[in-house]
């Protein structure tokens, strides 16, 4: 039969997911299993696996674009099996009925007609029915062209970025209207200069598809070399065989970290794969880009002059961080605590337990038991609601390549502080190893910035949303402070910076939580007692 590959739902929180990449190409075939797309959440990355074996009969979302959850990528099929219904299916979730339209979108429609456009024969589109990517829609506005004028070749005829690009280019370049080929194999051909006219289409319908260009651009070069040997005499040895551009033959598979990374250092991934055995990491494409530019004029440290655009997670995050900061009414609150009970406790917990046991986890534990005294801040808001919750599932950011991460450490406040230690140390390596699953990620309540291992005294956190605070811990340092003999002593301090929603809690109420976490910390024996009973 077939079926419809769909963007999944990677969490509760996840708004929207980039396709970083086709595995396969339009037209190939896939085993039950195999993986045929990877694509990227807004917290983690994860790879669609094809449910039954076939071929990638269609394609609806180009590499790099944006969708919703539960969206249609393409579709999955016997190569002569009839995708009529599955067509129809993905054409029918995109556009909505006359008689699915509800009363208040009647009583909107002099509004609609408002925004009405003029389209080249003079009539009029309304700007709601011109259906475009999102990329499609920025490129319009960068290179002002009028997306009502522009016929998409994109799913279920939407308007691509590459629609775009062609109509920008329209007057200088060579019509092209009368070649079907998939995406990926336009973007093949403007690469290896490969007129789509010349590749014999071997796809769904006789589509080009990204195979028939590179068999193409093998054959044009083969008989250029042959022309060349024929008509002149090989001078200095050189052979014409070897001047020939390799074309890989076969799809480079690269994680999608890896090929994030390929993109901001200028690497080619095909290049680079096809002497990798196995999948494409990000220390391959490091290797790559060394090896590249290890033979250029040497760069002086500060005056290299690059752009790197936001992609993939980094946009997400850039986009979240941006709407919590305009939206939550962030008030940062700091306070310092003598370290020295503190770092003693920890060392005689690691001591005496085991795993290893670190000031990390002792400050969890006193967060834990602040918490308990303050559960306002244990909390969430969404929709107008302020939640509180039972449990202290606690994130702990952590800095990995694609940016910074909060795995979560579930229930703090039922487990042992060996447990904590063990816990932690296992949600803290999944992320740095990028083993990650959604599970480390969602259901968080609080979260912990730790900048002090940096070196940073002090900085102001933005919220993680949808919670409502979030503890910055800057680093230890020793500083001169009074004693109670009217003599001066040299103590090692600590300091913390509570960002917290002014709309959802009080100055007051972030002060009266900091005091009862520099008691926590101050005296934390009876708390790591407690804990290492559990």
């Amino acid at each position: 039969m077939g079926y419809i590959v769909k963007m999944p739902k990677l969490g509760l929180e996840m708004d929207s997911g980039t396709l970083n990449v086709w595995t396969v190409s339009e037209g190939d075939t896939v085993e039950e299993g195999a993986v045929v797309a990877e694509i990227e959440s807004e917290k983690t990355t994860a790879e669609i696996d094809a449910r039954e074996d076939g071929v990638l009969r269609r394609v609806f979302v180009e590499e790099g674009d944006v969708t919703d959850p539960g969206a249609p990528l393409g579709i999955v099929a016997a190569p002569d099996a009839d995708i009529d219904d599955l067509v129809a299916e993905v054409e029918g979730e995109s556009a909505e009925t006359p008689s699915e339209a509800s009363a208040e979108d009647a009583d909107s429609s002099p509004a609609q007609e408002d925004d009405a456009r003029v389209t080249t024969d003079g009539s009029t589109a309304p700007v709601s029915e011109v259906k475009a990517t999102p990329r499609a829609k920025r490129r319009a506005e960068e290179l002002d062209v009028d997306l009502t004028a522009i016929d998409g070749t994109g799913p279920q005829g939407a308007i691509a970025e590459s629609d775009v690009e062609a109509a920008a280019e329209d007057d200088s370049s060579e019509p092209t209207d009368d070649v079907k080929a998939t995406p990926r194999a336009k973007r093949r051909a403007e690469e290896l200069d490969v007129p789509l006219h010349t590749a014999e289409g071997t796809g769904p319908q006789g589509a080009v598809t990204e195979g028939d260009v590179e068999a193409a651009a093998e054959s044009m070069e083969g008989e250029a070399a042959e022309a060349e040997a024929t008509s002149t005499e090989p001078t200095g040895g050189e052979s014409t065989a070897a001047a020939a551009t390799d074309v890989p033959t076969e799809r480079v598979f690269a994680t999608p970290s890896a090929r994030r990374l390929a993109r901001e250092l200028g690497v080619d991934v095909e290049t680079v794969g096809a002497e990798i055995d196995g999948r494409l990491t990000e220390s391959d494409v490091r290797m790559a880009a060394e090896g590249t530019t290890s033979d250029e004029a040497e760069t002086v440290p500060g005056t290299r002059e690059e752009e790197r655009p936001l992609t993939g997670m980094r946009s997400t995050i850039a986009e979240r961080l941006g709407r919590s900061d305009r939206e939550a009414v962030h008030v940062t609150e700091h306070r310092s605590a003598d370290a020295e009970e503190l770092l003693a406790a920890a060392s005689a917990a690691d001591e005496a337990l085991s795993p290893d046991v670190s000031v990390t986890d002792v400050l969890l534990t006193a967060l834990s038991a602040t918490l308990d005294a303050h559960p306002e801040f244990n909390a969430t808001f969404e929709d107008d609601v302020h939640r509180l919750h039972e449990a202290h599932n606690i994130c702990v950011a952590v800095d990995i390549d694609a940016g910074l991460i909060a795995p979560v450490i579930s229930d703090v406040d039922a487990l042992s502080l060996s447990d904590l230690a063990a816990k932690r140390r296992e949600v803290t390596n999944r992320a740095l190893s990028g083993e990650y699953t959604m599970d480390d990620l969602t259901g968080g309540t609080i979260t912990v910035s730790n900048l002090g291992v940096l070196g940073v005294e002090r900085f102001d956190p933005v919220i993680n949303p949808p919670q409502i605070a979030i503890l910055g811990v800057n680093t230890i340092k020793r500083e001169v402070v009074p004693t109670e003999d009217d003599d001066v002593a040299v103590r090692k301090r600590i300091s913390f910076s509570l960002s917290f929603d002014h709309r959802i809690v009080d100055g007051a109420d972030a002060a009266r939580f900091l005091g009862t976490l520099v008691e926590r910390v101050e005296n934390p024996w009876p708390l790591v007692i407690a804990a290492g009973e559990k």
